[in-house]
Parts: C-alpha cells; sequence; structure tokens
C-alpha cells in the first residue's frame, strides 16, 4: 500500500466518545486540563524537594548570566574562558536564554524564580502531548500520553534544574502535532508552522538542525503525491526555518567570523572521543569524558597559538581546534568505533551499564536527585517494550502516521552514534516513546479487560 494513500486511523480502541462531539471534546478538554495541574504541581514539587535553592554552574549558569545580559541590553555575550570583557557567544543557541531573559523583563529574576516560572511553561508540554496523542490516536491515548508527561522525572525535572530541555519538550510533542495536521490536511500554513517550530527546536538544541532533513522530507513527501504541491510546501516549510535560523547564522558569520549554529561542538567532541570513552574496560564507554585529554585547557597547552593562522584564541579558533584533534583522534581508532556506537546507543535508551549510566546523570547535574533519576530509568524499561508494541498497532493503521512519530527516536539514535549515549540526549525522542507507550498500553489494558469481563 502506498504511504501517500494511507489514510488517517480511527482510534486504536472501541466505545469511545467522538471526540468531534461536543460532550467528547468538553470532557477531554476538562480531563486534559486536570493531567496538566497535576504536571505543574508535580514539577514544583521536584523544585521544592530537588532543587531549590540549589546554585548554579556548568550550562544553567551560563543560561542564567546570559539572560540577564540580553534583558541588560547587552546582547547575547559572555566571558571568553570566564576572563576579560565581555564578547560576542555562540556557546549554545539563544532560545531558552532569550525565554529567561523575556522572565527577567518582567521581572522574575531570581534563580528560584526562574524554576517556577518554567514549572508552569513547560507544562505546556503535557498539554502538547494530550492534543498529539488524541491526533495520532483518539483521546484515551491522548490523556494517558499526557498523564506519562506530567509524571515522569525525565519530564519534570528540567525546569528544576534550569536546562533549555524544559522548553525544548514543550516545543517537540508541539511539532509533531502540526507534522500530522500536514498529513491529515496539507496547506501552507501548517507548514509554515511546522518550519517554524523545527527553528525555533534547533535555536533550543543544535541537534535538533536533524529535524529540517529528516522531517521536513518526509512530510513534505508523504503528504501530497503531487509534486506541484510538494515544492510549493518545501519553500513554505523553509521559510519558516529560515524565519529563526537565517538570522542567528548571520549574526554568527559577522560577530564571529562563520554562520556556525554552536561554538559548542568542539567541547562535545573532545568529551565523545578519548581513550575513556573509546575503551571497553572504562565506566565511560560509550558515555562523555568530562576530563577529555582534548579539553579546552589541553588545547591551549598543546598549541603554541591557534591554528589556521588565526591572531588570538575565540570560541570559534578554539572549537575548531578542539574538534581537529578529536576528529584525528577517532581516525586514528577507526575499529573502535563499531563497538563504542552499539555502547552509545545502548546508553541512550537505557540498556547498557544503566548504573554508570544513573551515576553520570545525578553527577552532571549535581542535584543529588538519585531517587527521580532511578524511577525515570524503571520507567523507561516499562516504557520502551510498551512503545514497540504501540507502534506496530500503529503501523498496521497507518504507516504514514507512524513514519513521522518514529523521526525523533531516528534522530536521537543518529545523534547518539555520533556523539555520545546519554539520558539527557533521548529526551527529544521521549514525546515519541511515549505516545506509542500509551497507544500500547490501552491495547493491553483493553484485552485483559475483555478476558475479565469474558469470565
Amino acid at each position: 500500500m502506498s504511504l501517500v494513500a494511507d489514510t488517517a486511523p480511527e482510534p486504536l480502541h472501541h466505545g469511545e466518545v467522538d471526540e468531534r462531539g461536543m460532550t467528547g471534546s468538553h470532557r477531554f478538554a476538562w480531563a486534559l486540563g486536570g493531567i496538566v495541574v497535576v504536571g505543574i504541581v508535580a514539577r514544583v514539587l521536584f523544585i521544592a524537594g530537588w532543587s531549590w535553592g540549589a546554585p548554579v554552574h556548568g550550562d544553567p549558569l551560563f543560561f542564567q548570566q546570559s539572560a540577564t545580559d540580553i534583558a541588560n541590553g547587552r546582547g547575547y555575550v559572555t566571558q571568553f574562558l570566564g576572563k576579560g570583557p565581555l564578547v560576542p557567544t555562540a556557546e549554545h543557541p539563544p532560545a531558552f536564554s532569550v525565554l529567561l531573559a523575556g522572565l527577567d523583563v518582567v521581572h522574575v529574576r531570581s534563580v528560584d524564580a526562574h524554576r517556577i516560572a518554567l514549572a508552569f511553561i513547560s507544562s505546556l508540554g503535557v498539554l502538547a502531548m494530550g492534543l498529539l496523542g488524541r491526533r495520532l490516536a483518539g483521546p484515551r491515548v491522548g490523556l494517558l500520553a499526557a498523564v506519562i508527561a506530567a509524571l515522569d522525572p525525565l519530564w519534570v525535572q528540567w525546569g528544576g534544574f534550569l536546562m533549555s530541555e524544559s522548553l525544548y519538550l514543550v516545543i517537540v510533542p508541539t511539532m509533531l502535532l502540526f507534522a500530522l495536521r500536514c498529513l491529515d490536511r496539507p496547506n501552507p500554513w501548517d507548514f509554515l508552522a511546522l518550519g517554524l517550530l523545527v527553528g525555533l527546536a534547533t535555536l533550543t538544541r543544535s541537534e535538533a538542525v536533524d529535524f529540517v532533513v529528516l522531517l521536513g522530507v518526509a512530510v513534505v513527501v508523504i503528504a501530497t503525491g503531487a509534486w506541484r504541491e510538494r515544492m510549493v510546501f518545501a519553500v513554505v516549510f523553509l521559510a519558516g526555518v529560515g524565519f529563526f535560523l537565517g538570522p542567528w547564522l548571520i549574526r554568527n558569520d559577522v560577530q564571529m567570523g562563520s554562520p556556525t549554529l554552536s561554538t559548542n561542538e568542539g567541547l562535545t567532541l573532545s568529551g565523545s572521543y578519548s581513550p575513556e570513552t573509546l575503551s571497553p574496560s572504562s565506566p565511560d564507554y560509550g558515555s562523555f569524558d568530562q576530563n577529555s585529554q582534548f579539553g579546552t585547557a589541553a588545547i591551549i597547552d598543546t598549541y603554541e597559538k591557534p591554528p589556521d593562522h588565526a591572531k588570538h584564541w575565540t570560541e570559534l579558533t578554539l572549537t575548531n581546534a578542539m574538534s581537529s584533534s578529536a576528529m584525528t583522534y577517532a581516525r586514528h581508532h577507526l575499529s573502535d568505533l563499531p563497538g563504542v556506537v552499539l555502547a552509545r546507543e545502548g546508553r541512550v535508551w537505557g540498556v547498557y551499564a544503566p548504573q554508570s549510566e544513573l551515576t553520570f546523570d545525578v553527577t552532571e547535574e549535581a542535584s543529588g536527585a538519585w531517587g527521580p533519576k532511578q524511577v525515570e530509568q524503571i520507567l523507561n524499561w516499562v516504557l520502551l517494550p510498551l512503545a514497540l508494541l504501540g507502534a506496530v498497532l500503529l503501523g498496521r493503521r497507518s504507516r504514514r502516521r507512524l513514519l513521522i512519530v518514529v523521526i525523533p527516536i531516528v534522530v536521537v539514535a543518529v545523534n547518539a552514534a555520533v556523539f555520545f549515549g546519554s539520558t539527557r540526549l533521548r529526551v527529544a525522542a521521549e514525546p515519541s516513546i511515549d505516545v506509542l507507550a500509551a497507544i500500547g498500553a490501552l491495547w493491553i489494558g483493553e484485552r485483559v479487560v475483555g478476558q475479565v469481563t469474558a469470565r
């Protein structure tokens, strides 16, 4: 059967009140609203129990400081290597810092105030999951997917940690929702919205640039069989992506000397390709080496002056030098890469070295949230087989819709293979995993209830 000819599925269960009727839609809206409130409460409780008053460091400290500079009119700047004057930065894409700067402008300025605000903002991801699940497979799937998003520690924790994933987990399910809208009723406005969301996702987490090709091409190709319409939708989609990415790339080219998405690439590669991460006997095998021999200090000590005839060290020259050293090391250890890729995939999906990964996760956030992290890990082991079952069930109804939903899982798998495996990197796939798991869980539940009723 042609993917293009595939039609939208009916809900994967029987006896459901039609969500298009007044009674059904009101019930769904009230139920989903209640779940969103539960999600807000869960996030506030996490902040109260594990992050209230905690000092920030690393990425959260950067986000806080850059937000303050933006709000005060200094622009997106930082001190290079933590000293000297403020200079333009592209250490991280700017969306999350801009969000925090907006909170500063409306006098929500302290670290803990940001945490509470993010508890509310990140709960929009619960709403998006409910709407995504309903469009994908019916109201009950939407409500169960929203419950998972409301309570799963992997969704709950990011606002308390002041991490960009708190925004990312709002954008990704919304992006999938609009991708499904493009399949159901192809029109330029939904393709434009999808492009805007992909662009915004990339300005939140740079690895989301993979969605430009993987999701954009898939939706354009399978939404319609007419090539003229495909061309129009492709142009509109790319216009949406360019609306956000264009100014950022131009700014970086002008102020930093290259149209780069992020100058964090060198640090990422240096921690991904090191003796520790490529050695099967190391606890960091397939993970990220935070003390890599290609780190900042080591690179500056190695080079008497910046490579490529640069006059002085900058974010750009430093990230290029770190990337070059890490890639040289990787080329000298090509025989190790197949094994390390398997280890990375095992880590990102929680099936390899779970204790080591749990320790890494807790240490990375320095939060002491060992209990929630354990719950998160166990829940992942429950959700993955349910998601596999849900994928089979959805594939029987609509291969087009299944293709769209699994794209974030493919994006995560690709990024893990190229860089490193970690729970944090899995975040982009969680909306897909959870909505598919909701389909699988409801199918099992219906079969169990049917057996009990029959007996």
